[in-house]
């Protein structure tokens, strides 16, 4: 865009100044007289132009792409080593030695010893005995009897079929016969509570107070010669097997972790110029040939000079100086 108002710029600056020669020897250098102006004419002149063209073309450059790339790195791993070592171990192993105890033994030891004996002590002692004595008295009891009461009840007595024989003394078949109501004498049971005076045999403790001989065992502390069982400690010697632990050194597989350098292919994001074939559009100034119509001015001789002053063009006094 910059490329192309540069190129309008100096296209018109060129066309200016082939166009305005004259005017600018006539206005500049004051070659026209002060009093009539130059007259102009127009002439065709051929110039040479510039104008801005565009064009394609295919250009190299280089651009910067991201890539997968497989590069190497190295690792460090720690990996187990079996070797063969002299090691010390601890193995169990069993041993027979002599030992002491103690043991609590029963022995049977004749010791003087009091004893306590219950010895029979015949003693007469008072003592209380008591005697039941028989007691007639008249106490009231409340008696219940069962008496016989005649009563008068109606019932109701069902007479007998009709026949020849009955009250009515027709032939068969007659009318039901009608009940009958007689009153009769019931003895009923009543139970009657009445008091009566009866005669009650009581027992009576009374206490008596007589001397008999009583039979007693009282203890008695007497000092004899007995059999007694003690349990005495006794000292014995034994034998038992031990075990125990000893020191052996062994040849045995040992397990150590090395530290290993391996080497490995990762897949890296990395940014790697690439040169490509790119068509870019190019601005370029083509000169070419056109006419153009340029002003000619066709002026008289210059006029004296006023002496004292810059000039008399333009000015109020152009009649005085320049006559």
């Amino acid at each position: 865009m910059k490329r192309r108002l540069w190129s309008w710029g100096l296209l018109s600056a060129v066309t200016l100044a082939l166009s305005f020669p004259a005017a600018a020897s006539a206005f500049g250098g004051r070659t026209a007289s002060c009093a009539t102006p130059c007259p102009v004419s127009y002439v065709e002149q051929k110039v040479t132009a510039y104008k801005c063209e565009t064009e394609t073309k295919e250009v190299k450059v280089i651009v910067h792409e991201w890539r997968d790339v497989r590069e190497e790195y190295k690792y460090t791993v720690c990996e187990p080593a079996i070797t063969k070592q002299k090691v010390k171990v601890l193995e169990p192993r069993t041993k027979e030695e002599t030992y002491k105890y103690t043991v609590m033994e029963r022995q049977y030891v004749k010791e003087k010893v009091k004893v306590c004996e219950m010895k029979p002590v015949t003693k007469e002692i008072e003592v209380v005995t008591y005697d039941c004595v028989p007691v007639k008295t008249k106490q009231k009891r409340l008696v219940c009897e069962t008496v016989c009461v005649p009563t008068t009840v109606e019932v109701v007595v069902k007479p007998r079929g009709c026949c020849l024989l009955a009250c009515c003394r027709k032939a068969d078949p007659c009318n039901a016969p009608c009940p009958q109501t007689v009153q009769c004498t019931v003895m009923k049971k009543q139970r009657v509570t009445k008091e009566v005076e009866v005669e009650v045999t009581t027992l009576q403790r009374v206490a008596k107070t007589e001397k008999r001989k009583v039979t007693v065992c009282e203890p008695q502390w007497v000092e004899k010669e007995v059999t007694v069982c003690k349990c005495v400690p006794v000292q014995k010697e034994g034998k038992r097997k031990v075990c125990y632990y000893e020191t052996v050194e062994k040849e045995m597989d040992v397990c150590t972790h090395k530290l290993v350098e391996k080497t490995g292919v990762r897949v890296v994001k990395k940014c790697v110029p690439v040169e490509k074939v790119v068509k870019q559009t190019f601005v370029k100034w083509v000169p070419y040939e056109t006419t153009v119509k340029v002003p000619v001015y066709s002026c008289p001789a210059p006029a004296p000079r006023c002496k004292g002053l810059r000039g008399c063009c333009g000015s109020r006094a152009r009649v005085a100086c320049c006559n």
